[in-house]
């Protein structure tokens, strides 16, 4: 009687591997972006502002899903397509038309960084640093020959009672983070 339970048993686990493997996998489609590099007009021009906004903004695309376009192809793109990075202003449609077309994205990305304002309140107990980053990105799909517009905004508030001063690296950079982040989620949602 032992045998032919453990018979049963054997067979059942075997079966059930082998319908587990025969189940097809389904693939995710891997996205060529091209990355434009961002823009910052504000009068924000602090180390650390550059260092979060180049750390964070290629970053969210390192996922497995995206092929990211050399900088060096995206630059020489700009160039051949007669982008002015100088004027401080995105490029137009056309622009990320050329930069797909020659880097053969899927995708085309644009940022810049519009408003960064931090203020700092204090009281006889405490002192405040408040934070308001906004975002403009332009977002290009080659598939639809579409570009679409939008902004973001970030905010952070940063606190020290009785001792202690408070600096505006931390606000600045968890409001940018936040912004960047709720950009993110906007264009991986046009996906």
């Amino acid at each position: 009687m032992k045998k032919i339970l453990l018979f049963l048993l054997l067979f059942l686990l075997s079966t059930t591997t082998v319908f587990a493997e025969s189940t097809p996998t389904v693939t995710q489609k891997n996205y060529t972006v091209a990355i434009i590099p961002y823009l910052n007009t504000t009068e924000e021009t602090k180390d650390f502002v550059k260092d979060v906004v180049q750390s964070k903004y290629a970053e969210e695309f390192t996922t497995k899903s995206f092929n990211i376009v050399a900088d060096v192809d995206v630059q020489k793109a700009l160039h051949t397509a007669g982008y002015d990075a100088s004027n401080m202003e995105l490029p137009e449609k056309d622009v990320f038309a050329a930069v797909a077309k020659e880097t053969k994205a899927d995708y085309v990305v644009a940022m810049e960084i519009t408003n960064l304002i931090s203020t700092r309140h204090m009281s006889f107990f405490s002192t405040k640093v408040e934070t308001k980053a906004k975002l403009k990105y332009k977002f290009y799909n080659t598939s639809q020959d579409k570009l679409t517009a939008f902004q973001t905004t970030g905010d952070s508030e940063n606190v020290a009672t009785l001792v202690g001063n408070v600096g505006y690296k931390a606000p600045i950079t968890t409001a940018l983070n936040k912004a960047m982040d709720s950009g993110y989620d906007k264009i991986v949602s046009n996906f």
